[in-house]
């Protein structure tokens, strides 16, 4: 096992992990789960995260593109991986040889897709993806899905879209989302008659759209125990899957009056202990976190002192129990305020991106009962 840097390090809880897919499981009624693991598993290592819900039963998985599919099939040579996003005919060959199912964005990529695929003298899976709302990607009419389904290259394997606004409860928004299933079952009823599956549920449509069907679903950001609308109760049992966490490296105490890091926006108004935390904004911890933010050191609330650096940044821990080697917390599982979800709040951004955000720099550590059992290190 790889040896653990305690810089700054984010802890994956696999047994939280197994719960929340368990739970998961449970809410969508025994339907197939596509596991979202794009951007390394939404920052928390899509080999830890893959690998373990592989165990799971978790047999279909999602990327962005085909640079993660390579990276994901080294850890799971026998799942079914979709890539979501446009693959440029440059990379057909590693598609095909990592046996990848690719999406079909239009009709025009899916008939370049058709012919390179004849060139091979194979057929090439795709998944065609109906745009219904979200206006990003995708066919239009049930007329575009009829030629794809007709093109002798390709091998269709499911139809899908993506729903824009399944995670709010406005009434005009639950509309929208009810509008864009029709309009997907309406363009996709010749494929659904040809028994492709056709699915639409992501996070938001498994936690509130749960009479929306569909023949499989796809579980992104719960299955981090995060939500997708911090605004609404989860209805089911999810708890965050990452911790981030760091380790004083330096104290100091400084008299009333001192500047703290760059800009000199904190000065002490009385004599100060600082406690220097190496993690800054190029680990992922947000520099908006400057002045406002907190960590908790053995459980005890140290507000941030200052601008959050590039690699380091100072909090307040005057008459606290401190010393240089404790473990401080950045993201918990436990305390409400330093909650991913609750620190998105602040920031008025969501949890998504601040997880997404954790850098290449921060070792992941997997941990079952506790205990270390993997180390990621990406450099």
């Amino acid at each position: 096992m790889d040896k653990l840097l305690k810089r700054v390090w984010a802890e994956i809880d696999l047994d939280t992990l197994d719960s929340n897919i368990e739970h998961i499981k449970e809410a969508v009624g025994g339907k197939p789960i596509m596991a979202i693991v794009k951007a390394d598993a939404y920052g928390h290592s899509a080999d830890i995260i893959a690998a373990e819900l592989w165990k799971k039963g978790v047999k279909s998985y999602a990327v962005s593109n085909i640079l993660e599919a390579i990276d994901l099939r080294k850890t799971l040579p026998e799942a079914q991986i979709v890539i979501f996003g446009y693959c440029d005919p440059e990379w057909q060959q590693e598609i095909i040889d990592g046996r990848f199912e690719q999406t079909a964005a239009g009709a025009d990529h899916a008939k370049l897709l058709s012919e390179i695929a004849e060139k091979h003298g194979l057929k090439l899976p795709v998944h065609i993806k109906v745009n219904t709302g979200m206006n990003r990607v995708g066919i239009d009419t049930p007329e575009e899905l009829h030629e794809i389904l007709t093109l002798p290259g390709l091998d269709v394997r499911g139809v899908y879209t993506h729903f824009a606004v399944a995670d709010s409860d406005t009434p005009s928004d639950i509309e929208y989302t009810r509008t864009q299933q029709e309009k997907l079952e309406n363009i996709a009823r010749e494929a659904k008659a040809a028994g492709i599956p056709v699915y639409s549920r992501n996070s938001g449509g498994i936690l509130y759209h749960k009479d929306l069907g569909g023949d499989m679903v796809r579980s992104g950001i719960i299955t981090y125990g995060c939500m997708p609308n911090t605004a609404l109760p989860v209805p089911i049992d999810i708890k965050p899957v990452m911790r981030l966490r760091a380790a004083v490296c330096q104290l100091k105490t400084v008299p009333a009056g001192t500047a703290v890091s760059y800009g000199r926006t904190f000065v002490t108004d009385r004599e100060t202990v600082l406690a220097v935390i190496p993690v800054g904004y190029a680990d992922g911890y947000s520099r908006g976190l400057s002045n406002k933010g907190a960590v908790y050191i053995n459980g005890q609330r140290a507000p941030i002192a200052g601008r959050v650096c590039m690699d380091q940044m100072m909090v307040d821990v005057t008459g606290l129990d401190v010393k240089v080697g404790d473990v401080c917390e950045l993201y918990s599982d436990t305390i409400d305020e330093i909650k991913v979800d609750n620190i998105s709040d602040m920031l008025g951004t969501i949890g998504y991106e601040l997880l997404c955000l954790v850098s290449k720099r921060v070792p992941r550590a997997a941990l079952r009962d506790g205990k270390i059992v993997q180390v990621v290190n990406y450099i």
